[in-house]
């Protein structure tokens, strides 16, 4: 019987990623974690990579529709009806 290896890392297209300049990720927030010294921020069109400080910030924000750009750093707000910005 072969004994077959299993990769413990994920494919590329199911790894994190990182937002890119100018880049905005806006959907539900699913969940977040700590790992490697990162936050990771689970959304429904996969998961994303952030600053680990950004976490304080996308905690209170889990289950709530997010809109985060990378602009000169991250600016994180809540969207609430059809794009009403809130602080």
């Amino acid at each position: 019987m072969p004994i077959y290896l299993v990769n413990p890392y994920k494919s590329i297209l199911e790894a994190p990623r990182r937002l890119q300049e100018f880049e905005e990720q806006r959907h539900i927030l699913i969940g977040i974690r700590t790992e490697d010294g990162q936050c990771i921020a689970n959304f429904p069109n996969g998961e994303f990579i952030f600053p680990e400080e950004m976490r304080e910030k996308l905690e209170p924000l889990v289950g709530k529709t997010v809109a985060i750009l990378r602009l000169n750093g991250y600016h994180i707000r809540e969207v609430v009806g059809s794009g009403d910005r809130i602080d």
